[in-house]
């Protein structure tokens, strides 16, 4: 049903200066945010001059409060003078979809800043549960070069509709900020408290013992401002309290980031639940308040990462490759740990690249890089802004490393140790790659991670765009062994070990190949978010890893150190039976013998662990 109040005077128009809105005790504003701020340079669209209709919903979270209320006023904000003909609310189902029962209100008004719209016939806000609301007003935009909407960045960004041949549609005004449309209601009996919680962050993986740090978003909707140290925030492992503390901000509509942590001694390793509840405010409970929730992974031990996989996206006829080489070159002699895989691709169908393959191009596919030169670093998210990969030929060999330390704060869950032989007679090479795992290694990596093997030349000289026609190619992407997706581990409780034959082709050269081996997320389609590697490494082929990884401490072997390994050290040096313990472990103190002061420094490791 569409209403049509007519005004019985006319809108009363005033532009306000900052701060001059007064507000009876009785009166609230409602919108995305509730300042007086305005745009200092409009909006607009070239296409859209002339007549225009905007709006925006008030969620059914925003609208808890003024349930029973009456709005009596609209505030429209302009950034530059333009005239404005109609204000409107549609009530908008639980679905999304706005209902037939428009209110408008004619009003004539224009001036660049505040308007208020004070309406003769005030609207009754009694909606559904669920229920959002859609005010707006209509507009003339003047010329196509007119910019009178103002969108300011305050709160929490929500959509900025436009109604055109008959549907709603997003303007896009919402990536600048927030309409600039307020409304006036009256209560006189506005709830003081409607306490909301969003937006929990926490630490992803964490040592047991050490502190979890966390943050998330409260605001207050209802009518009072909440002083600090005045609401009580259960916070919870599991569902199991495990402190309470307050809030260090004020709250009122406009949400802050309120942040504390707790320790972790005792968690059993896994995959846990975080919450977050406000219970209590002035000592009385609180009615209605929203919990946040999220997810973090405890770990006994982890790994030290051995090396970092950084794959390299190139191409003979790509102008700034040879600078991208250069970066990751020079990555590489600051660090000592990079396993640097080359992977061309074809860039020009008239210059095509010595070097592609079919594996490498599946490679460049699933990881959606779309030109060059590019790298991604342990296929991890969030270099670079939140893409996956880097256009390497711009950035310094120092971020990258910056980038990587920071994905070292992640121990990784498994070590990677290769070796092989290769017989240069049959051309024959027999690879083996094994180690041991975390013990949650599937909580931290998944069932279905993978072991990927790959195969690198170095020494390889072909014509490269402005590198000259001798330009050497160095670890260049040649194969990937078993699948370039990866194989599964082929594990006994916390160990694996994978074998691998190949026989070397004719043209490659055997001496300047080496082996490149990480464990991963699988590699698939739509999943670059789900990628990342945990650890890798890297051998000349025909080289043996002759020096496992030694876990200081870990006596038994089992990857993880504990009272276990202090109960066998004591047992071997009272009996010197030496069935099953890794002395080299066991040696503690690094002195290269083992004896009572091993005991010591263990006792003092699990302590501290």
């Amino acid at each position: 049903m569409r209403k049509l109040l007519s005004l019985l005077m006319a809108a009363l128009l005033l532009p306000f200066a900052l701060g001059a809105l007064d507000l009876q005790p009785n009166q609230m504003l409602m919108g995305h945010y509730t300042s007086d701020e305005l745009a200092e340079t409009g909006w607009g669209k070239t296409f859209l001059s002339g007549d225009n209709i905007v709006a925006t919903d008030i969620t059914p979270d925003e609208l808890a409060i003024f349930q029973g209320s009456k709005l009596i006023a609209f505030r429209v904000g302009l950034a530059e003078s333009t005239p404005v003909t109609r204000v409107f609310v549609i009530p908008v189902d639980t679905d999304g979809n706005p209902t037939d029962e428009v209110t408008e209100w004619s009003c004539n008004v224009s001036e660049q800043g505040w308007n208020l719209i004070e309406l003769e016939t005030p609207y009754e806000i009694n909606l559904p549960s669920g229920y959002s609301l859609r005010i707006g007003f209509d507009y003339l935009q003047e010329t196509k070069n007119s910019k009178p909407l103002s969108a300011v960045n305050a709160g929490t960004i929500y959509r900025t509709l436009h109604f055109k041949n008959g549907k709603w549609m997003n303007y896009g005004v919402n990536t600048t900020g927030n309409l600039s449309l307020q409304c006036i209601c009256e209560n006189d009996n506005f709830p003081h408290y409607i306490l909301r919680t969003n937006d929990l962050y926490c630490t992803k993986n964490l040592r047991i013992g050490d502190d979890l740090s966390f943050s998330f978003q409260a605001y207050n909707l209802g009518s009072v401002k909440i002083n600090p140290g005045e609401v009580n925030f259960d916070v919870a492992i599991d569902g199991q309290v495990v402190k309470t503390f307050s809030n260090a901000e004020t709250l009122t509509t406009m949400p802050v980031y309120l942040s504390n942590s707790i320790n972790t001694a005792g968690l059993t390793p896994g995959q846990h639940t975080l919450t977050v509840t406000p219970t209590t405010i002035n000592g009385e409970p609180i009615v209605d308040a929203t919990a946040s929730s999220a997810t973090f992974k405890s770990f006994e031990f982890g790994f030290t990462h051995q090396m970092h996989l950084v794959e390299q996206f190139t191409s003979t006829s790509c102008t700034y490759c040879p600078a991208g080489t250069a970066n990751i070159k020079n990555l590489s002699d600051m660090r000592g740990d990079i396993a640097w895989v080359a992977i061309h691709d074809i860039q020009n169908p008239n210059n095509p690249d010595p070097f592609t393959t079919s594996q490498g191009d599946s490679i460049t596919s699933f990881e959606r890089i779309d030109g060059f030169p590019e790298g991604t670093f342990d296929r991890s998210m969030g270099f670079n802004g939140n893409s996956l990969y880097a256009a390497i030929s711009g950035i310094p060999a120092s971020e990258m490393s910056t980038f990587l330390d920071y994905v070292s704060e992640t121990p990784a869950w498994a070590t990677i140790n290769v070796s092989s032989t290769y017989d240069p007679e049959t051309r024959q090479a027999v690879i083996t790659i094994d180690g041991q795992t975390e013990v949650d290694f599937d909580t931290r990596m998944g069932s279905d991670s993978k072991l990927s093997v790959f195969l690198t030349e170095n020494g390889l000289v072909a014509p490269q765009v402005s590198g000259g026609n001798d330009y050497v190619h160095n670890n260049v992407f040649r194969m990937a062994i078993g699948s370039v997706k990866g194989v599964a581990l082929n594990r006994t409780d916390n160990t694996y070990k994978n074998e691998f034959s190949i026989v070397i082709p004719e043209e490659w050269n055997a001496e300047n190949m080496n082996i490149v081996a990480f464990i991963s997320r699988p590699l698939r389609a739509n999943a670059l978010s789900d990628l990342y590697v945990t650890n890798a490494n890297k051998r000349k082929l025909g080289e043996n890893d002759d020096e496992p990884t030694v876990i200081p401490g870990d006596v038994d072997g089992n990857g993880i150190v504990n009272i276990g390994d202090v109960t066998m050290l004591i047992q071997y040096l009272l009996t010197g039976q030496a069935d099953g313990i890794h002395l080299d472990a066991a040696d503690c103190t690094q002195d290269n013998a083992v004896n009572i002061n091993d005991v010591t420094t263990l006792i003092t490791m699990v302590l501290n662990n």
